[in-house]
């Protein structure tokens, strides 16, 4: 029998990495079960992967119980390589827990997370992490959210001790002490100060969150324990109370608090429809599900986690999926415990299940009753900023190797495969260099392929800047029929963007009608490789004004061949040059970091275009050549710390200055024919 949406609680787990939200989310599960401490090693953080870098790579979900609440948590990680799960949690979850690190509070991630839980609305609490370490004042990092996050931010309990001596919490709202699993109803001594300031801060921000309780506290009426903790929950939900909380997850220390705090809180009404329509969590209301992360198990295979956002749902239920129009049929219901599977018979609104082989089903999906089509919009993920050019390191493994590629896109939608025609490179894209390796390294070791990669070609090209005429003439005895062809062309550049321009000037007759298209095809064949470097060549009108035919010996393969020699002929002529593409990129940086960026761009090439506020941060637009943009993502992050992430357009083609054409070839690691990836 399933639990009712109103005890079920879906919280995630937020923050920058090192702040030890797997720390916290593992010591849940341990309490909920019964220890004074973490639930084991590797319980959430589960993959080799993981294990060997001691980072948490990808979203976990544990589902554990806590005084008559069933809580899912979302445990999601903290580099900004893998940033995406966090953003999808926030669209998931009830409520984000923020986790902080005690001696370094604010930092690149923390603020990322925080502005996309605000797109979302989703209501916070912030968790102050590692006071057991030196050098940590959670006043001070309480003061420091306050001037970051807003005035909204309040304590909701204070730390017992400081550092190494760190040994509880005293809650503002109970009036109780909570040290080493004991409960004492006083002020621990020395506090009786901080207390008093912390409450009044508290206090104030519970009665604005209420016009009632306000118009009580100013006329100096006291507000009851149910009231203040009535107005909690409720400031919470509407996001006009940030509660902080004091911890350290390595001592268990303020981590049943934490627990109360999840379990007390609930806020559902935030799931709208691509109509607009608000869907209530309603278990009697038309089922509709939303697929949010999809992991490839080794034994189970493709393995679906669904909030259940209205209705009710049992195993083997017949679902459709309003994307693709295929039915669907929900195999066996379980709850996750990392990667364990826990199974129940029933799913209602509110709950986050797990399900098997679903068959064309992919994340961001919905799934409902077909006689209710209903379909939830997918989350914005992060635009890649990091590219590889990948393909089969051993021949005949092209299949094994992209179809892996694709389980592997799969489960993470913030890789990115595509095709660049341009340079004929399969593109392998992700959020950072690190995200991006991962990816193949999971590939070799679940698929046993290996995918080569390197740096992706800039898609160069070539252009002429004069007119010039120029004669292609074939000629070719070999005892029997000959081949002859003649064509007489002039090439003449045409604006930017144009690509090709082809005249038939021919009067008289002097090449027959039907060998016009083979000297058109030769011409094209040959801008396949300009005479620079071997790259297309573009922006070119080609008029075809004289040539000659034998009645016998000329043929379309003659007349082909002529065409591609008088366009070779009249290019290198026609002052060719080399052009490069160039990109419009938008860096979102704080204030402080405008110049630095700025200078780094025109480091590059970079042409300015504008700067304008965006919120609390500065947007700079430019227009840089590719070529210079290769190794962009990298040194942003050096240059700013990380504080700053940037998007990247198509742009235009411009001439490579003369003095630069030996360098940007050079840059672009171009060989011949014989170059394959790896």
């Amino acid at each position: 029998m399933a639990v009712e949406p109103a005890v079920i609680r879906n919280v995630c787990l937020i923050g920058h990495r090192g702040s030890g939200k797997t720390a916290i989310a593992e010591t849940m599960i341990g309490l909920a079960s019964g220890r004074s401490g973490p639930a084991g090693h590797h319980v959430l953080d589960y993959t080799d992967e993981e294990a060997e870098r001691g980072m948490t790579l990808g979203m976990s979900v544990a589902t554990l119980e806590w005084k008559g609440r069933q809580v899912n948590v979302l445990d999601t990680p903290g580099d900004g390589g893998f940033i995406a799960d966090a953003f999808v949690a926030q669209r998931v979850a009830d409520c984000a827990i923020l986790v902080v690190h005690a001696q370094d509070p604010i930092q690149v991630v923390t603020e990322r997370v925080w502005r996309r839980g605000e797109r979302e609305g989703i209501p916070h609490v912030i968790v102050v992490n590692h006071l057991d370490r030196e050098r940590t004042d959670f006043g001070a990092v309480v003061e420091q959210l306050r001037a970051r996050f807003g005035q909204a931010v309040v304590p909701l309990n204070l730390p017992i001790g400081r550092e190494n001596d760190l040994k509880g919490v005293y809650g503002l709202l109970s009036g109780t002490a909570f040290i080493e699993g004991e409960q004492r109803a006083e002020i621990p001594e020395g506090m009786e100060d901080e207390v008093d300031e912390a409450k009044i801060q508290l206090f104030e921000a519970i009665a604005e969150s209420d016009d009632t309780l306000l118009e009580k506290y100013l006329e100096g009426e006291e507000l009851s324990t149910e009231e203040a903790f009535e107005g909690i929950r409720k400031g919470i939900a509407d996001g006009v109370i940030i509660p902080v909380l004091a911890t350290s997850a390595e001592r268990n220390v303020g981590m049943d608090r934490l627990l109360d705090v999840v379990a007390g809180s609930v806020d559902r009404s935030r799931w709208i429809d691509d109509k607009g329509d608000e869907v209530p969590c309603d278990p009697e209301g038309p089922f509709a599900a939303y697929v949010f992360k999809t992991y490839q198990d080794p034994y189970a295979g493709r393995l679906s986690v669904l909030r259940v956002v209205s209705g009710r749902c049992r195993s083997d239920e017949a679902l459709t999926n309003p994307r693709t129009g295929s039915a669907e049929r929900l195999g066996g219901i379980a709850h996750l415990v990392g990667k364990e599977r826990v199974s129940v018979d029933e799913a209602v609104a509110g709950d986050i299940i797990a399900v098997a082989k679903l068959k064309d089903t992919n994340t961001f999906d919905t799934l409902c009753k077909p006689e209710r089509p209903m379909v939830f919009e997918p989350v914005e993920l992060p635009e890649p900023t990091s590219s590889f050019a990948v393909g089969a390191r051993a021949r005949g493994e092209e299949e094994k190797v992209f179809d892996a590629i694709k389980r592997i896109t799969d489960e993470d939608p913030s890789l990115k495969l595509e095709r660049d025609e341009a340079t004929e490179e399969d593109i392998l894209a992700g959020l950072a260099q690190m995200h991006v390796e991962l990816a193949l390294e999971r590939i070799s070791r679940r698929y046993g392929v290996e995918v080569a990669s390197r740096e992706p070609k800039v898609p160069f090209k070539e252009t002429i800047m004069g007119t010039e005429q120029a004669q292609g003439r074939y000629k070719k005895q070999t005892g029997g029929r000959g081949q002859f062809g003649d064509a007489r062309i002039e090439v003449s550049p045409l604006p930017r963007g144009e690509g090709f321009e082809f005249e038939n000037a021919i009067v008289g007759g002097a090449i027959p009608r039907q060998f016009i298209p083979a000297v058109e095809k030769g011409i094209v064949e040959a801008m396949r490789q300009g005479p620079i470097a071997g790259y297309p060549v573009v922006d070119v009108k080609v008029r075809l004004y004289d040539g000659a035919f034998h009645s016998v010996d000329s043929s379309e393969m003659a007349f082909k061949v002529a065409g591609s020699m008088a366009f070779k002929n009249a290019v290198e002529q026609a002052r060719p040059v080399l052009l490069e593409p160039y990109v419009r990129v938008e860096v979102l940086a704080p204030t402080e970091m405008v110049g630095d960026i700025m200078g780094d761009l025109s480091g590059r090439r970079g042409r300015p275009m504008g700067i304008e506020q965006r919120g609390e941060r500065q947007v700079i637009q430019a227009e840089v050549p590719q070529i210079e943009m290769l190794t962009y993502a990298r040194d942003l992050r050096s240059i700013t710390g990380g504080r700053a992430n940037f998007h990247v357009e198509s742009g235009h083609y411009e001439e490579v200055p003369p003095n630069l054409v030996d360098k940007v070839l050079a840059a672009n690691e171009r060989e011949e024919e014989k170059e394959k990836v790896g």
